[in-house]
């Protein structure tokens, strides 16, 4: 890569109304994009810790990526396998991975269908399903564990109701019920509904004795992210959620892709709220390693506008809107 150049693009982009990630309200999304420009062809990544999930700060991954670039621009940085010796912060390595992916792709192929994300308030989300228009997808996600279990069982009841009988729920309470709570979550509902509920309660070691009690199937996700995970089946785990930005690079998620489908469990990719580039890669990402599962990623409409609204062509430059940026080095 001696004929390599790495910049960095430091982006600011609104969302439509703020949004809390355990207790950090953000009325903004601000990240990093990596541009690499190799032999008349460009890569990008993008670097977008997300605040109350992520173990590294922006500042830190941005001070990380600036040393990946001088490697670059010096003439440092051989080829992917000098990666080896880096050790790079979950979000850091999701981007560089990425942009040296990105080099390598002729084309893309086609974006995946996602399972919709049921936002808003409880009048927002039903009056939304009672005008759905088109085809019912096979799969919606709903977040709970934000207002008491009554409120959630009342929510869901409704929409099981509106919705046809094919329809599943994908639930994601983020460890916030306890087992009781989810206990009686599973009694109030018909849990063949449900495709698989993400981290119910606040111990793992709890999830397979929920699932042999009540039925109700369960997904991974912050465990996922935890340091040192290493795939395992249990009773009841339904599928694994993949967010890269906070597991770390490609070749993590690869690993763990094949890991889940050796097992006959499902891999789900997912965002952490990245711009419209990081949702290209994981789209792609999702067509290619786990075609045909629908993944969530429904989560451009947080934000005022994208990033990037124009097509992106694999191998040609990005022009990202002059208004979001807050900085090029």
């Amino acid at each position: 890569m001696n004929k390599c150049r790495a910049d960095i693009l430091r982006y600011r982009l609104p969302f439509r109304q703020p949004l809390t990630f355990r207790r950090n309200t953000l009325r903004e999304r601000q990240g990093l994009i990596l541009r690499l420009y190799c032999s008349g062809r460009y890569g990008f990544g993008e670097i977008a810790p997300l605040p109350g999930f992520s173990s590294e700060s922006l500042d830190q991954a941005e001070r990380q990526l600036q040393a990946f670039c001088h490697a670059v621009n010096s003439g440092q940085f051989a080829d992917k396998a000098s990666l080896e010796g880096w050790s790079l912060l979950p979000s850091v390595a999701f981007g560089v991975e990425s942009a040296l992916w990105w080099l390598q792709q002729d084309s893309w192929v086609a974006a995946p269908a996602v399972a919709p994300l049921l936002n808003g308030t409880r009048t927002e989300i039903l009056r939304r399903l009672e005008h759905w228009q088109g085809a019912w997808p096979d799969e919606f996600k709903l977040k709970t564990g934000r207002s008491t279990l009554a409120y959630d069982c009342d929510t869901l009841s409704q929409i099981l109701g509106i919705v046809p009988d094919f329809v599943r729920i994908k639930l994601d309470s983020n460890r916030q019920w306890s087992f009781a709570q989810a206990v009686r979550l599973a009694g109030a509902i018909d849990t063949t509904r449900v495709a698989y509920i993400e981290e119910p309660t606040g111990h793992s070691s709890e999830f397979s004795l929920l699932f042999q009690q009540t039925g109700l199937p369960f997904a991974l996700d912050e465990t996922v992210q935890q340091p040192g995970y290493q795939f395992e089946p249990m009773p009841g785990l339904a599928a694994i959620v993949i967010k890269p930005t906070l597991v770390g690079g490609l070749g993590r998620c690869q690993q763990l892709v094949s890991a889940a489908h050796a097992e006959g469990v499902r891999a789900v990719f997912s965002s952490s709220y990245e711009s419209s580039i990081g949702l290209h890669i994981l789209e792609q990402l999702s067509a290619q390693w786990t075609p045909g599962e629908l993944p969530g990623l429904d989560t451009a409409t947080a934000f005022v506008e994208a990033l990037v609204d124009e097509r992106i062509v694999a191998g040609q430059s990005i022009n990202v809107k002059p208004a979001f940026i807050d900085k090029t080095y």
